[in-house]
């Protein structure tokens, strides 16, 4: 069943018991810290609304734009620049490539703002 009251929460007793990120995970080849990690500065994926058309053929304006929620404008998980991932169709024997994860060499993305404009 979904929806009603707490629908969503997230007791602290599970968060501490399932971590996120876990810590270990069975079947790993390295420790998670090793693996390959993404930063989470890409561009937000939204749907196109579906089109439809009345008896006539003209087409029924949809409303909205593919997005439910306009404040959930967290930027969508992205490769981080210069590291290599394996192939996330056919992974089953790849090798972890060194440097990336979460206790490699990448650093943790800051989200800054934008530059000031430059007067003339």
């Amino acid at each position: 069943m979904t929806g009603g009251a707490g629908a969503g929460d997230i007791a602290a007793a599970q968060t501490a018991q399932y971590p996120y990120p876990p810590v270990s995970l069975n079947g790993a080849p390295v420790p998670v810290a090793q693996l390959p990690v993404y930063t989470p500065t890409g561009t937000i994926a939204t749907l196109p609304a579906p089109t439809y058309t009345n008896v006539k053929g003209s087409p029924i304006p949809a409303p909205g734009n593919g997005w439910f929620n306009a404040n959930d404008n967290t930027p969508a998980p992205t490769t981080i620049p210069g590291c290599a991932y394996p192939d996330p169709w056919d992974a089953l024997t790849a090798a972890v490539p060194a440097g990336c994860g979460a206790g490699g060499a990448a650093a943790d993305p800051v989200i800054t703002p934008p530059p000031a404009a430059a007067r003339r």
